[in-house]
């Protein structure tokens, strides 16, 4: 498995993030388009031991502040369903088969049943023939590293186009923009692997995994609109604590969520895992909320029907002013197969039905579904397992 996805026991996701989007230059042979991504490659491994290409013969003081700099940067490289596409590149970059339920995504006006489009035009900044997520613990450090791509490209004049980059923040309370504690489905660690890795069909992605990016707006300003009370039931949670609700009270015909006390003293990892993880209910108005949706049985993480994904949220900032903040998600995951992701965004009583959360039919007392999320941009790409001189070398005849 690649770097940079932090699933194995005791692993953060590393706080700071940035997608960087390439397209291969129409008409590059096969072999130039292998060395341009074996150059990026190699380049970003020695950025990380602190080797920065036009400060190469630095004095061993500077050298060791650019590797304290960059340590802990981490790169991931990933193929788009451009990058297979023969009506874009003449020649093929690759003879082999390409990955079943890699696609396009759905354009304007809704790119999912229940998620529109921000953008009203056909252009999609998140596609691209290669995603190269960077993560680490400085922004400094993985903003660096996506302008050294840059620079390198055009030092080298690399058959390369850079389309688009995406920067994100992970935080350390472990909340969101709604300010609930985030995670769409509690995984153990035991299971992850199960969850991310991919089977042999094609054989070249045995052992690797496949990411979904989603760069999702938030209206914040409608989500503050509404009451805490109706705020948990959307979600399915304590906004304090975090605790996921075990009923609703509708006393006075209003819903009303209720949630089981915790127990004394400071609560172990474990058991505030199991506090948070939503338990089985029969209630509609529960069944609605987002935590029901997004994890709707405990079906084994590698079973089909339980459509288990890990997923690695980082929100991000794009500018705050007189109107008030333009925000949102990277919604960032990972997957042994993309149907697992395509059915949960498609399948009604999932989030095929909702937006969000929340019930579809409201009934008198319950919160409304809100239409919190809007797709700012967005792609699926292939990741295959770490390969010398690059991931993914074999698909280019390395």
């Amino acid at each position: 498995m690649q770097e940079g996805i932090a699933f194995e026991s005791g692993m953060r996701p590393a706080p700071c993030y940035r997608l960087v989007l390439l397209n291969v230059a129409a008409g590059t042979s096969v072999s130039a388009a292998a060395n341009a991504l074996e150059a990026v490659t190699r380049m970003l491994r020695e950025l990380a031991s602190g080797r920065v290409r036009e400060l190469e013969g630095q004095p061993s003081r500077q050298t060791e502040a650019s590797e304290e700099h960059f340590s802990g940067l981490r790169s991931l490289l990933g193929y788009g369903r451009r990058f297979f596409d023969c009506d874009v590149h003449e020649p093929a970059l690759t003879e082999l088969k390409r990955s079943d339920f890699l696609s396009y995504l759905p354009g304007p006006p809704a790119a999912f049943p229940s998620i529109p489009w921000a953008r009203e035009d056909d252009s999609n900044p998140g596609e691209a023939d290669i995603a190269i997520q960077l993560t680490g613990d400085r922004e400094s450090a993985v903003s660096c590293a996506a302008v050294e791509i840059w620079k390198l490209v055009v030092d080298e004049r690399l058959p390369l186009e850079v389309v688009s980059s995406f920067a994100g923040f992970g935080r350390l309370d472990g909340r969101g923009w709604l300010e609930f504690h985030d995670g769409v489905s509690n995984l153990d660690s035991s299971q992850r692997l199960e969850t991310l890795e991919a089977l042999a069909d094609p054989a070249w992605m045995e052992g690797g995994t496949y990411m979904a990016f989603l760069r999702l707006a938030v209206d914040l300003a409608l989500w503050r609109s509404l009451e805490r009370s109706a705020q948990e039931l959307i979600v399915g949670r304590d906004k304090l604590s975090g605790i996921a609700l075990r009923s609703v009270d509708r006393e006075g015909g209003r819903a009303c969520p209720v949630v089981a006390p915790a127990g004394g003293g400071d609560p172990s990892a474990v058991e505030l895992a199991e506090w948070r993880d939503p338990p089985q209910t029969t209630d509609p108005l529960l069944e609605a909320s987002h935590v029901h949706r997004s994890n709707q049985n405990r079906a084994s993480s590698g079973a089909p029907g339980g459509l288990r994904i890990f997923r690695q949220g980082y929100d991000y900032l794009n500018g705050l002013g007189p109107g008030g903040p333009a925000l949102g998600l990277n919604f960032v995951s990972f997957q042994s197969d993309l149907r697992a992701l395509h059915h949960a965004l498609y399948l009604p009583g999932w989030l095929g039905d909702a937006n969000f959360g929340g019930p579809v039919d409201p009934h008198e007392g319950d919160p409304p579904s809100p239409p919190l999320l809007a797709l700012v941009a967005g792609g699926l790409y292939a990741v295959p397992p770490t390969a010398e001189p690059f991931p993914g070398a074999g698909l280019l005849g390395r």
